[in-house]
C-alpha cells in the first residue's frame, strides 16, 4: 500500500466514522424530542365551557369545540369523561375520543360588526376548521405531565 492509498484509506474511514456520530446524535435528539402531531376538524362552535362554568348552558363567551362527540355542558371535570362517553371523533387520530376546546377571535370592522376568525389546522394535514394537537414528552426525560387539577 502506497502512502497516497494510506491517506486516502484514512480519510475515509475518518468520514465514516463522522457520518455513523451524526447519524447517532440525530436519532438520540429524536428519540427524545419525539411527538404526536394530528388534527381535529370543528365539532360545534358554542357559548359552554364545562371548566369555567360547568351546567351553565350559556357561557360568557364563544369556544371553537374539536373531537369526540360527548361534549356537553353538564359534563364535570371530575365524573364525566368525555373520551369513556363519546362515540366518535372528528380527530384524524381515531382512537381520541378527548375534547379540545379554544377561544374564538372575531375581527371588528370599520362599520361595528363582528366577523368570526376561522381557526385552521396546520399546513399538510387535512382538516375542516379546526385545531392541530400536539402531545410532546418533556425534554428532560424525568418531568410528568398531569392534568389541571378540577376547580
Amino acid at each position: 500500500m502506497t502512502r497516497h492509498q494510506s491517506a486516502a484509506t484514512m480519510k475515509t474511514s475518518l468520514f465514516t466514522a463522522a457520518a455513523v456520530l451524526c447519524v447517532r446524535q440525530a436519532l438520540a435528539q429524536f428519540a427524545t424530542a419525539a411527538m404526536m402531531r394530528f388534527q381535529c376538524s370543528q365539532l360545534v362552535i358554542e357559548r359552554l365551557d364545562p371548566l369555567v362554568n360547568p351546567g351553565m348552558l350559556q357561557s360568557t363567551h364563544v369556544h371553537q369545540i374539536v373531537g369526540g362527540n360527548s361534549f356537553n355542558a353538564t359534563m364535570t371535570p371530575v365524573d364525566y369523561d368525555p373520551a369513556e362517553k363519546s362515540t366518535c371523533t372528528t380527530c384524524s387520530f381515531s382512537e381520541d375520543f378527548s375534547n379540545y376546546w379554544t377561544a374564538n377571535m372575531y375581527f371588528r370592522a370599520k362599520n361595528g360588526s363582528y366577523k368570526r376568525v376561522p381557526q385552521m389546522v396546520n399546513l399538510g394535514l387535512k382538516g375542516s376548521q379546526g385545531v392541530t394537537v400536539y402531545y410532546i414528552p418533556p425534554y428532560d426525560g424525568k418531568t410528568k405531565v398531569t392534568a389541571f387539577k378540577p376547580v
